[in-house]
C-alpha cells in the first residue's frame, strides 16, 4: 500500500482522484462492514456491547463546542454501562447537596423548565440542572471551523424553523417573543455576475417537495453498462425530462410531487383516529394508487426529519408536515430560516436570559449568538440556576413511597467520582431510553410506555471546504443520490450563511463554505426495530477515519467530474453522531384509533418526578419541546 499523508486539521489520510476510480481503500478502507445486511442484523446486538474508543471520535473543529460534538465516548460508555447493569449497586457518594428543583437535560426540554422555574421561582428557591455532555444543549449546539483565516458555525444537529406569528401563549410564538428574538435577518446576496444559484437556509428545505424549486438542487443518478452519470438539477421543474427514470417511474413521481389534500378533515383529532392506524406509505399507495417512487423521495425528507422513512412514520406525523396527500400550503406561509449554529441560536438566548454571564457580551442578538460561551458562569455557588455540565446522573428515587415522600435522592458521576444531590422534585428531561434505566421507581404503567418509543440513530457531518467551485460547476447548492452499499448519505447542501454583525461569512464559490451532511440510516421494507438497530450498530462501530474515508470517497464519486479534490478543497470534517436522535412517530403512536400513545402516559408526574423530552411529542421542535419542559415543571411547582 502506497504511503499516505495527512491533510488539514481532522484528516489523516489522503484521497486521491485514482484511488477513487481503482477502488482502492485508503488507509482504513472503504467499506465499514463488509457483511450482507442478513449478517449485519443478526450482530447488530454484539456491537453495541463494545465500549468506544477515542479514534471513534475524531476532529471537533474549534471554539466552545470543540470538545461536545454529538455523543462522546464517555456518554456512549456510561450509558451502555448503565443499560447492561454493570455500574456498581452501590455508590461512594462524595457529597450530597441540596436544591428546590433538580432537573436532569440540559436539552430544550431541560432549559424550558428552567426558564418557568425562573419565572415562577420563589425567594431563596434554587436549581440545579444536570446534563451529561460537555455543553448545554442537547441536540442544538454547533460546529465551528477556521478556514484561511474564515470563521464558520454550522450546526451540530437541530436547525431550522419557521419565523412564527407574533403572538401565542404557548410553543414557538411564546418563546420567541420571551427571549425577544429578531423577526428579521440579513443574508448574502448571490453576486448578479455568476451563474444564477438558489440556496436553502437550512438544511432540511430543499427536501420538502412544497419547497423544492427554490433551491438549486442537484439529483445524481450513477451510471451503469448503457449510460453514464447523470446530473439533473431541480428535475421536477421540467416533469423529470431530464432524468434517465423510466416512464412509469416519472409518472409515479409526478403524481405524488404533484399531489394535493387528498382527504378532508373537520379536525385534528378526526385526522389522529384515522391516519395514525397507517403508515405514510400506506396512505399514500392507498391515495394515489401510484408505485414506490413517490414513497422513497417522501423518505429523505421524513428520515431527515423524523428518524425513518415512509414505510415507518405514521401518515398522521405526515398530516402535520408539508407532505404531498395531505398537504397544507399554508405551512409554507412563513419565511424558513436557520441560524449560524442551528437551534443553537435558541439554546443561546435561553442561557443568556437564565444566566447572563453565560455568554460573553450584552443582550444584542449579535453577541449572544456569535460570542463565546464562559462554562465557568454555568455552576457558580451563588445563583439561583446552576447548570452542570459532564454530569451523568445514574439514580433517581424518591425516599420513600412516591406518594409520601417529601424529597427525591439523585446519583450523579462526575469526572470519574459520585454525588449525591437531594431535591424537593425532579424534571426528568430526557429520553425514555435512559429514563427507564435511571428513575428507580418507575411504575410498570410508565416503564411499559418507555418501552413503546422508538429511537433512530442520526449523523450529521459538517464539511469544511477551502471552495465549492465544484458545486458551482454543476450549478447546484444541494445534492439528492441514491445511496449504495459501499457509499455515504443520501444528501448534502450548503447554507446562505445568515449575517450578524461582525459574522459574515461570504456566499462565493472561490471561498470557504460549509458542506452539511444529514445522514438518517433508515432500510425501507425492513422491521423498523431492525432499521434502528442495524444503523445504531454502524453508527457505534465505525471510527472516525473509516467514517472521513467513506465521506471523501463519496464526494469524489459525485463532485470528482466536476473537480473536486480533497486535499485542496477540504478543510476539516466533524462527526456529530446522535445514538437516539430521533422519536419515530410510526403508526399508532399518538393513540391509533382510539386509546393513548406512550407520550401520553409519560406526560403524568409518579410522585415528586415529571417527564419532559422531545420525543412525547414525536413530531420534535424546539418549541414544543421547551413547552414539554414548561409544563412538567408546572406539574411539580406546588410541591417546592
Amino acid at each position: 500500500m502506497k504511503k499516505t499523508k495527512k491533510l488539514r486539521a481532522g484528516f489523516s489520510e489522503k484521497i486521491t482522484r485514482r484511488d477513487f476510480v481503482n477502488g482502492v481503500a485508503v488507509g482504513v478502507g472503504c467499506v465499514v462492514m463488509p457483511q450482507t445486511r442478513h449478517a449485519f442484523a443478526q450482530t447488530a446486538g454484539s456491537f453495541e456491547q463494545q465500549l468506544i474508543g477515542n479514534d471513534w471520535y475524531g476532529y471537533g473543529g474549534v471554539g466552545t463546542y470543540r470538545s461536545s460534538h454529538g455523543n462522546t465516548p464517555e456518554v456512549v460508555n456510561t450509558a451502555h454501562l448503565l443499560r447492561d447493569r454493570r455500574l456498581p449497586n452501590e455508590f461512594d457518594v462524595e457529597h450530597t447537596e441540596e436544591c428546590d428543583l433538580a432537573i436532569v437535560g440540559g436539552g430544550m426540554a431541560g432549559l424550558g423548565a428552567a426558564l418557568e422555574f425562573s419565572d415562577k421561582r420563589g425567594t431563596d428557591q434554587t436549581c440545579v440542572l444536570l446534563d451529561n455532555h460537555p455543553m448545554i444543549g442537547g441536540e442544538a449546539k454547533e460546529n465551528e471551523f477556521n478556514v484561511n483565516g474564515e470563521r464558520l458555525i454550522a450546526p451540530q444537529g437541530a436547525n431550522g424553523f419557521f419565523v412564527p406569528p407574533p403572538s401565542g401563549d404557548y410553543g414557538d410564538p411564546y418563546y420567541y417573543a420571551k427571549l425577544g428574538i429578531p423577526r428579521e435577518f440579513a443574508f448574502r446576496d448571490w453576486p448578479a455576475d455568476q451563474k444564477p444559484l438558489h440556496f436553502c437556509k437550512d438544511n432540511y428545505g430543499y427536501l420538502v417537495a412544497g419547497l423544492q424549486g427554490k433551491t438549486s438542487t442537484g439529483h445524481f443518478f450513477a451510471g451503469n453498462n448503457r449510460r453514464k452519470d447523470t446530473w439533473a438539477v431541480d428535475p421536477f421543474s421540467n416533469q423529470l425530462a431530464d432524468t434517465p427514470l423510466s416512464s412509469t417511474a416519472k409518472e409515479n413521481l409526478g403524481r405524488w410531487f404533484a399531489a394535493d389534500n387528498l382527504k378532508e378533515f373537520e379536525t385534528a383529532e378526526d385526522a389522529r383516529r384515522e391516519l395514525d392506524t397507517m403508515s405514510y406509505e400506506e396512505f399514500l399507495k392507498s391515495a394515489l394508487g401510484a408505485g414506490d417512487e413517490g414513497a422513497r423521495q417522501a423518505d429523505l425528507f421524513l428520515a431527515s426529519a423524523c428518524g425513518l422513512g415512509s414505510d415507518a412514520i405514521s401518515a398522521y406525523a405526515a398530516y402535520q408536515l408539508p407532505m404531498p396527500g395531505l398537504f397544507d400550503s399554508s405551512l409554507l406561509d412563513s419565511r424558513r430560516v436557520s441560524f449560524p449554529g442551528g437551534n443553537s441560536g435558541f439554546v443561546r438566548h435561553f442561557l443568556k436570559h437564565l444566566i447572563p454571564d453565560a455568554i460573553v457580551g450584552d443582550n444584542s442578538f449579535e453577541e449572544i449568538v456569535t460570542n463565546p460561551i464562559n462554562p465557568t458562569a454555568l455552576d457558580r455557588p451563588d445563583q439561583p440556576i446552576r447548570m452542570r455540565t459532564s454530569s451523568t446522573v445514574l439514580s433517581v428515587a424518591h425516599d420513600g413511597q412516591p406518594g409520601d415522600s417529601e424529597t427525591v435522592k439523585l446519583i450523579y458521576m462526575r469526572d470519574g467520582k459520585y454525588y449525591g444531590l437531594r431535591a424537593k422534585a425532579v424534571v426528568m428531561a430526557t429520553g425514555s431510553w435512559i429514563t427507564k434505566h435511571v428513575v428507580r421507581d418507575l411504575p410498570e404503567t410508565h416503564l411499559a410506555a418507555c418501552s413503546d418509543f422508538l429511537h433512530a440513530p442520526f449523523l450529521v457531518a459538517n464539511v469544511a471546504l477551502t471552495n465549492w467551485r465544484f458545486l458551482h460547476k454543476l450549478g447546484c447548492t444541494a445534492a439528492i443520490w441514491d445511496r449504495d452499499d459501499d457509499g455515504f448519505g443520501f444528501t448534502c447542501n450548503i447554507r446562505n450563511p445568515m449575517q450578524i454583525g461582525q459574522y459574515n461569512p461570504p456566499l462565493n464559490p472561490d471561498q470557504p463554505a460549509v458542506l452539511s451532511f444529514y445522514t438518517p440510516f433508515h432500510r425501507p421494507g425492513l422491521d423498523p426495530k431492525a432499521q434502528v438497530a442495524m444503523g445504531r450498530a454502524e453508527l457505534l462501530s465505525t471510527s472516525y477515519k473509516q467514517y472521513e474515508s467513506k465521506i471523501l470517497k463519496q464526494m469524489l464519486r459525485l463532485f470528482g467530474s466536476a473537480g473536486f479534490d480533497p486535499e485542496r478543497d477540504v478543510a476539516g470534517l466533524v462527526l456529530n453522531r446522535w445514538g437516539h436522535a430521533y422519536s419515530v412517530p410510526y403508526p399508532g403512536f399518538y393513540g391509533g384509533a382510539s386509546g393513548q400513545g406512550p407520550g401520553d402516559v409519560l406526560r403524568r408526574n409518579v410522585g415528586r418526578i415529571s417527564f419532559a423530552h422531545s420525543e412525547l411529542a414525536g413530531l420534535q421542535h424546539y418549541g414544543p419541546a421547551a413547552d414539554e419542559g414548561r409544563r412538567a415543571f408546572q406539574q411539580v411547582a406546588g410541591l417546592l
